[in-house]
């Protein structure tokens, strides 16, 4: 399992250096901060309003899902590499899945937000209230 993890890891810097290298410093930097973005305020922003975590429950599952998702991406990634399969075929293949998934849960995230910022909130319960009738006297005759 630590050769698992050691692999993963070497991976993620290698595949930030890659996209590094084709988007710019910026381009990889904004598109990091667009993922992360997304997968917070779907979970996190959920808590802005009360009725928010009503609208849209599945806001807290993409990060989740993301980070098992991840795993199992570049878990094949490994059973690739062992079978022998050609490393720049494969970076190039696992690179771009593991964006595509990355933008996915983003996207995710922001929908689950935006859906529930953007929702109505619950009608107010309106009760038909009367004060009991020991609490006020009133003798009002003609």
């Amino acid at each position: 399992m630590a050769g698992f993890f050691t692999s993963l890891f070497d991976e993620l810097g290698n595949r930030r250096r890659r996209l590094r290298k084709s988007l710019g410093d910026r381009g990889q930097a904004l598109a990091s901060f667009a993922v992360l973005a997304g997968l917070v305020l779907g979970s996190l922003g959920l808590f802005l309003r009360p009725w928010m975590i009503d609208v849209a429950p599945w806001g807290f599952a993409p990060p989740a899902i993301f980070v098992i998702g991840y795993l199992l991406i570049d878990w094949r990634r490994q059973a690739d590499v062992t079978r022998g399969g050609d490393a720049d075929v494969l970076a190039n293949k696992y690179d771009w899945t593991a964006r595509l998934f990355s933008f996915a849960c983003a996207l995710a995230g922001g929908a689950a937000f935006v859906i529930a910022l953007t929702s109505e909130p619950p009608p107010p319960q309106i009760e038909e209230w009367a004060p009991p009738e020991s609490a006020v006297s009133v003798d009002i005759s003609p």
